[in-house]
Formats: C-alpha cells, sequence, structure tokens
C-alpha cells in the first residue's frame, strides 16, 4: 500500500514522563485501552521510549513494587520514528526487519501518533469487507 501511515495511525495524545510510575503508566493505558504509550522527557518532551503491554508483563514477573519503579527503568529505548508521509508499506516492512510492535508518527520532534501492530490487522480486515 502506498499511501501514507498518518492516515492509519492512531492519533497520540497521551504521553507519560519516564519519571512516572508503572502504577500510573498501568493506569492511563487501561482507562484509554491502549497498548503502548511513548515515554517523553519532561523537560522537552521529546520522545526517550515506548512502554507496552509486554514490557509490563515482564516488569511484573520480577514482581517489583509498580509504584516504586519508573517508565524510564521499564521502557524500551530509542523509539522507531517516521514522518507521517511515510508509507504504509514501508512501516509494516521496518517493524518486520526490526522485530516491533509499535511504531511513533513524528514530525519536527513532535509526536503525532502512534501505530501498533494491531493496526495494520484492523486495516487488512476492513480492506477485506
Amino acid at each position: 500500500m502506498d499511501i501514507p501511515i498518518s492516515s492509519m495511525m492512531e492519533k497520540q495524545t497521551k504521553t507519560v514522563a519516564m519519571d512516572d510510575s508503572i502504577a500510573h503508566v498501568e493506569d492511563v493505558l487501561r482507562l484509554n485501552y491502549l497498548s503502548a504509550l511513548p515515554v517523553v522527557d519532561r523537560g522537552n518532551g521529546a520522545a526517550i521510549g515506548i512502554i507496552s503491554v509486554r514490557d509490563l508483563m515482564r516488569f511484573h514477573i520480577e514482581k517489583r513494587d509498580p509504584n516504586a519503579v519508573h517508565a524510564w527503568e521499564v521502557c524500551s529505548y530509542k523509539p522507531v520514528e517516521v514522518g507521517p508521509d511515510v508509507s504504509v508499506n514501508q512501516v509494516a516492512r521496518l517493524m518486520i526487519n526490526k522485530g516491533i510492535h509499535h511504531i511513533l508518527i513524528t514530525e519536527n520532534k513532535e509526536i503525532l501518533g502512534i501505530v501498533s501492530a494491531l493496526d495494520f490487522v484492523k486495516k487488512f480486515i476492513q480492506d477485506e469487507v
């Protein structure tokens, strides 16, 4: 598909700061029905990582207190970012080649949205109907 990724991205309005507790991160994910959140530097708003449900599952295996651990301790660093005009095909290939499930859509360091592997499944199903 040669359409831009911006046509299927989830517009991202929710983020968490790197010093937010894991308990807070879990609340934001749960209350907003999200599978991942960008982790940002509170000072400049730049994305430093992504924290996903998968990261939280690994965290809970360690049986640590979610109120005492911060997002920066659990997130995946250096998130993959693409611009809004990158094609859906290119993003899909990037996800496959890097073995990742979430990609940030950014422009001039501003987070515009996020795309997950599930978004590709939804798109495929919509196109088949």
